[in-house]
């Protein structure tokens, strides 16, 4: 039983929900009449699973960095060894493979290039500075395109996957300066031990600018009603101009660790005002 737990937790299941919901209200948008289909669903449970695959070759490579910075994950721990991981990693992805194959053959074709960036992702380009961050944010807002061809009808996901690149790209950026421990010890040329955390955090907050701007965009071209201003306004943008100011008095490892939690909140209620705009 401990070891279920284990498998479970490795997939990180805050992140494996945010993208099961996000892919699912995105399907919603694109066709109202997919709300309780199993082509919602089983599109849905595949791109989770491939996020979730994406964890554990993730904590595959960079098991020796996650000694430093993260010991307490089931691999630097120990609680699943490194060849249950790569056998786990290849039977959620063929599941994955398998669920969207039932949507149509456009979302096939997304989860597969998606396997294959995800992996050399975690392989390469992880260790490539802002390409890394940005691959890693492309895919958040990939995945409500993923939605959109789910539900035939990209265009009104369009907006929303912009949003999801800009802050993820972001938030990445920010888990590198909390990681640059371990990621020294690896010889990684990250943004911030190539740059310095300084300008790491200075573009972070520039990106997070942005992000919040852009909320503003849909709702005065009557894309999304007033009811997603007020809650992108209230819930989403404010947090986050108060991560902004936190990240600017250089705080603690445990502080960054806490703001990247707190921005992955934000990316569900943001997923909340998106859904309410809309209908």
């Amino acid at each position: 039983m401990k070891n279920i737990v284990y498998y479970i937790k490795i997939l990180r299941p805050l992140n494996f929900l945010i993208a099961f919901f996000t892919i699912y209200v995105s399907v919603i948008i694109a066709d109202k009449s997919l709300t309780f289909s199993l082509k919602a669903f089983f599109g849905s449970l595949a791109g989770s699973l491939i996020g979730g695959a994406g964890m554990v070759i993730n904590d595959y490579f960079d098991v020796e960095i996650d000694k430093v910075n993260r010991p307490e994950r089931p691999i630097p721990s120990g609680k699943i060894s490194l060849g249950s991981a790569l056998v786990y990693y290849f039977v959620l992805n063929s599941v994955a493979l398998f669920l969207v194959i039932q949507t149509n053959i456009y979302a096939f074709m997304i989860a597969l290039i998606s396997v294959i960036v995800i992996f050399f992702y975690s392989y390469k380009l992880k260790s490539k500075g802002l390409v890394g961050n940005f691959v890693v944010g492309f895919m958040t807002g990939l995945a409500f395109i993923f939605g959109g061809v789910i539900g035939e009808n990209v265009v009104p996901l369009l907006f929303p996957s912009i949003l999801g690149l800009l802050i993820n790209f972001a938030r990445e950026i920010l888990k590198d300066v909390e990681d640059i421990e371990g990621d020294r010890i690896k010889n990684l040329q990250t943004f911030p031990i190539i740059f310095g955390e300084d300008k790491a955090i200075k573009i972070f907050s520039i990106l997070i600018g942005i992000t919040i701007v852009s909320t503003f965009i849909p709702y005065f071209l009557n894309i999304y009603n007033v009811y997603y201003l007020l809650i992108i306004l209230l819930v989403v943008d404010l947090p986050l101009v108060y991560s902004i100011k936190i990240v600017s008095k250089k705080p603690t490892k445990a502080e960054l660790r806490k703001i990247n939690e707190f921005i992955k909140y934000e990316m569900i209620f943001g997923l909340i005002a998106i859904y309410v705009g809309v209908n």
